[in-house]
Parts: structure tokens; sequence; C-alpha cells
């Protein structure tokens, strides 16, 4: 049996560094409190010294100054699957190694009968490697068996793959006696026999291991040998449809988030493979500015065949349970797939739906022309109370299946503005000419220190010597000065 091992080192770590990527080069420690005591779970490269199972007093005795994290596992688990999941496209036979906890990110992948699809051996394995979200830095090993291709990979580099020798034990013989997946407690007890190295447990009679441990003493010199008979057992396939966005900025406003979801399902139903096909359910996943991730299934009473009735039981059900902290990200995923028909949509829905399909084809065309630019938005309203304008609306390409994202209005641009006595514009380069302000017709300014992106602006109306208008504003965040779009 060949079989692949696909390793994530550090999965909490990536998880968490590719939510707040300002914490990556500070010491950090995940905690797991759900043992009664608080444990490390994982940490940060910046924390040296730290590891896994140490206590948190401890760690914060070599890190007096480290950020501590609550360990968010359900996070983790669906990140670990959406990596399975991803294996699954490139082999039938996927298992997730969870073993032992440290383990977690560990995936093995059955290779038999495959390379003549991908042409070689290392073919495959790119594109196995390829189908892990590039953040994770994967580490590929392949061998004959599950536990020296898992020490093969722990021996490769980041993006990179080892091949197990033809002499399995003379390639196991200098690592440590705590890869064994083994209980912590035999492993130990190696140890406390002078037994440091896989290669020191190779050179025991087997007979003597299994006088002094039993089944697993004979269990810990196969493995030190690079004998592994224990069987690959492939995961369930369950089809998914799944799209992400970032926001352009962090905000609380449910309509931002419902806009997001909407263009979402729009990118979903899209994808050829959903035409035909109804969906069971939503998944939906927040990555929420300071607070933990905000995650919802909703499971639909009748399967749904378009967005629009998908969106129409997300909105409803958003409206009474949604994030209450500012969103960042949203991942969305199309379950439970069908082909399975769901409720018909009214006449007028059929029309409206008709309608966008026409214009949508319009749209194609047009980029054929541009060059696959999108040319048709739709404009959002998501916050309009809001006192700066780019965050009233955004702008939507019509074409779901296109490349185009969502996109704020009127965002300001720096300007060079001269200021007078008291602070106020004087004077404005546009162009390559100044011009002097000949009146300032209005002036007025907010302080919205609480948002996760401080404002606070001064803006004015001025004209013009020449008789135009225009809108500028000095943020004193940045301490320059902006002209607002309209």
């Amino acid at each position: 049996m060949k079989v692949a091992c696909v390793l994530v080192t550090h999965l909490r770590a990536k998880v968490e560094m590719r939510r707040q990527p300002r914490l990556k080069d500070q010491p950090v420690l995940i905690i797991d409190r759900l043992r009664g005591r608080s444990l490390v779970a994982d940490h940060f490269p910046a924390a040296t010294g730290a590891a896994a199972g140490m206590t948190l007093e401890e760690a914060l005795s070599r890190h007096p100054d480290v950020i501590v994290l609550e360990a968010d596992e359900a996070g983790y688990r669906r990140e670990f699957h959406r990596m399975l999941t991803s294996l699954q496209g490139v082999s039938d036979r996927v298992e997730g190694g969870m073993l032992r906890q440290a383990q977690q990110g560990t995936a093995y992948v059955g290779l038999d009968g495959l390379e003549a699809l991908y042409g070689d051996e290392a073919r495959l394995v790119t594109t196995l490697l390829n189908a892990v979200p590039q953040e994770l830095a994967p580490r590929a090993g392949v061998g004959e068996a599950k536990f020296p291709a898992y020490v093969a990979a722990r021996a490769s580099q980041p993006f990179g793959a080892t091949r197990v020798p033809p002499d399995p034990a003379g390639f196991l013989a200098p690592q440590p006696v705590h890869l064994l997946p083994l209980p912590a407690a035999l492993r130990a007890e190696l140890r406390r026999f002078g037994l440091h190295t896989l290669g020191d447990v190779a050179e025991m009679k087997v007979n003597g291991l299994t006088d002094r441990f039993g089944p697993a003493g004979q269990r810990a010199w196969e493995l030190a040998r690079g004998i592994d008979h224990t069987a690959l057992v492939p995961m369930k396939y369950e089809e998914s449809v799944v799209e992400h966005a970032a926001l352009p900025f962090q905000s609380a406003s449910l309509e931002l988030l419902l806009t997001a979801t909407d263009t979402l399902l729009r990118q979903a139903y899209a994808q050829p493979r959903m035409q035909g096909r109804y969906a069971g359910g939503v998944e939906l996943e927040c990555v929420l500015y300071r607070a933990q991730p905000w995650r919802k299934d909703f499971r639909f009473k009748q399967a749904a065949g378009e967005w629009a009735r998908a969106s129409c039981i997300l909105r409803g059900q958003l409206e009474h349970d949604h994030p209450q902290a500012p969103v960042e990200e949203v991942t969305l995923s199309l379950t439970n797939l069908t082909e399975d028909s769901g409720m018909q949509l009214s006449l007028l829905a059929e029309l409206r739906g008709d309608r966008d399909r026409r214009l949508a084809q319009a749209e194609r065309q047009i980029q054929a022309r541009t060059g696959g630019r999108p040319a048709l938005h739709r404009v959002v309203e998501v916050a309009p109370w809001h006192p700066a304008p780019e965050m009233r609306a955004m702008q939507v390409p019509l074409d779901a299946s296109g490349p185009g994202t969502m996109r704020p209005l009127c965002l300001p641009t720096p300007a060079e503005v001269r200021e007078g006595p008291e602070g106020e514009p004087a004077a404005v380069l546009m162009g390559e000419r100044w011009h002097r302000v000949a009146v300032i017709e209005n002036r007025w300014c907010f302080d919205l220190w609480w948002m996760p992106q401080p404002m606070t602006r001064t803006y004015y109306r001025v004209g013009r010597e020449d008789g135009r208008e225009v809108t500028l504003f000095r943020d004193q965040h940045q301490e320059r000065w902006f002209r607002q779009a309209q």
C-alpha cells in the first residue's frame, strides 16, 4: 500500500495567524481550558520555549509578555475538515489522522492507481500539496505504510516532500520515540529504559519489549522498523460548495453581512456543478474583530435550487441571530447537495430571475469585448446612516460568476491642501494647479473612536475661486487631507 502523509504543523497557530495577521510576529499562546486545567494547545513561532501540553503558569514564567488566546477547537476541526475535503478532490481515499491531539493537521492519502492519472508520483504529490491552502504551509511524506510516511512528512520542508527510502528502519532510526503513535505513558517508560530513538527500540529483542509492555511493546518495535499494518480508513465524501469573501472594511452592519451572503450565494449557485442541483443547507462562518469566530448551520426544510430562495431563508434567520461584533471575513458553504427538487418560486420570482439572467448574459457579452472586467453592478445600501460616505453603500458585480468583488462607493482620495491660520483649507491642488478656496460653505465633524478603525474627521464644503465646489476633510488619525467623492 503506497500512502502519502500530508502534514500541517501548528495548525491552530496558522489558523489564528490567518484570522489576526497583526499577531504573526508576536509571542502568542493558544490555551485549552476544556480539561479543567489551562494547558498550551499551540503557540506562535515567536513564543520560543513554549510547548504543547505545558501549563499556562509555566509558559508565562518563560514569556511574561506573551499574548494569550483561547483555543477555538471547533474552528480548528472545521479548518482541518476543509483540508481533508480538498484532498478528496485528488484522491477518493483520504483519512484524517487523529490518533493523538498533537496529530491534528495530519492526513493520509492512498496513492495506489493514481500515478497514471496525474503522470507520476512527483506530480501527484505536488497536486496534493496545492490542494491545501498555502497559508497552512503543508508538507508531505510518501511511503509504503502510514507511520513511515508521517515521519517523512515531518522531515520535509514546508511545501516540500520526502520519499521513505527502501530501508525504512535506517531512515527512522535517528527519530525520537515521542513520534510513536502510542500512549504517552508508554513513550515515557521507553525513555526511562534508555530508549530515546526509534533506532534504540528497533535494536531491542521483540520478546523483551513484549514481556515488559505487552502488545504495545511489539507494536513499538514494529513501528520503529517501519512495519505498520494499520489500514487506511477513508472518510466519507461530503460534497459542498464553498465561497469566501474578505469585507472591504470591518463593520457590525447587518445589511453589509446580508449583502456579503447574497454575493457569496450568487457565486456558489453560479458554479457549474450547481446547475440543476439543490442545497439542503448553508454553513456560515464569520471572522470577527477581536472576538471568537461566529458560526451558524442553517438547514432548509426544503432544498433550495436558486440563490434567491436560499437568501430569503438566511435573511429571515440572520435578522434574529447574527454576529455581535464587527465582521472581517465571511465563508459560506452550500451543504447536503442533492438532485432533488425544492419548492418552486412564485411567478414573480421567476420573472425577476429571468430578468437577472438576461442582465447577467448582457454583462458577459460586454466583458467579452472589454477584456473580462465587470461592467454592470448593483448598488446596495449597507449603512445609509453612517457619517462617512464610503461606508454607506457597496458596489456588487451583477454577474456572480465573474471575477469582481464587493467594493465601497465614494472612496476618498488623498489631497494636497494649504491650511489657513486656524487649520481651515485655504487652497487645494487640483491636477497640477493650486486653486484658492473662495468660501467655506459648510463645516462639520465626527469622532467614531469606538470603531475597529477609529474615524475622526473634520469636513469642509468649499467653493473654489473658479466657482466649483469640492468636499475636503482632514483625518486626525492619519494627519492628512482627503477629497471626498460624492
